[in-house]
């Protein structure tokens, strides 16, 4: 069949509305109305969106800031309490060395009484005095030789002063010092001052009678 039979039988139907009647539709007051409200919610949206986006945004600054703080706060903290236990420790562990060798030191002194206890010259015969005496002497001379030396080295210990004066000896006298100087130069000058204001005011008053 013709291609011009063909569209002659079925015409071309055309839109019934035409550009200008679209253009008048969209026109339309309620039409606007309805765009206008459609960009006003859009528009809250956005703000509502930049809003809790600020806010979630200063949220997370001021949470970064805390963080950085309580780390800060966490390092210093941490710092001071390790010095604290390893300053503990040292100390325990010089306390520990110094009980271990004060422990040791009390055995080997008991261990000298006992021997010393089981000499009693008091009882040795005549005749065996020079031979008891041989063999007691060193034992005599051991013990105070470990006394002394135990004492010299106790005296180094920090957490003790058992050590600071050995047992039998006196007591350092004490000196005069500053103090007691100062004391007693106050009593003097306490003592003198007013034998002192009587005799300026004297010579006070036999000066003005010598000038007149």
């Amino acid at each position: 069949m013709p291609i011009g039979d063909q569209t002659a039988r079925s015409p071309y139907r055309q839109m019934e509305l035409t550009p200008d009647s679209t253009d008048s539709f969209m026109h339309t007051p309620e039409r606007m109305m309805e765009q206008a409200e459609r960009l006003r919610q859009q528009a809250e949206l956005f703000e509502q969106q930049r809003m809790e986006s600020e806010t979630r945004s200063r949220e997370l600054e001021e949470n970064t800031m805390r963080k950085t703080n309580f780390n800060a706060d966490l390092n210093e903290v941490g710092q001071r309490i390790h010095n604290a236990v390893r300053r503990i420790s040292r100390d325990m562990d010089s306390m520990e060395r110094e009980h271990r060798e004060m422990a040791q030191v009390c055995e080997c002194f008991q261990r000298h009484l006992q021997i010393l206890s089981s000499l009693q010259p008091q009882q040795w015969a005549p005749e065996t005095v020079k031979e008891r005496l041989r063999e007691a002497l060193p034992k005599l001379d051991r013990a105070d030789n470990d006394f002394h030396e135990a004492y010299a080295c106790g005296r180094e210990y920090r957490h003790t002063t058992v050590f600071h004066n050995k047992p039998g000896e006196e007591e350092p006298k004490e000196q005069f010092g500053m103090k007691h100087i100062k004391e007693e130069m106050l009593r003097g000058l306490a003592f003198h001052l007013p034998l002192f204001l009587l005799l300026l005011i004297t010579w006070g008053i036999y000066t003005l009678a010598t000038a007149s």
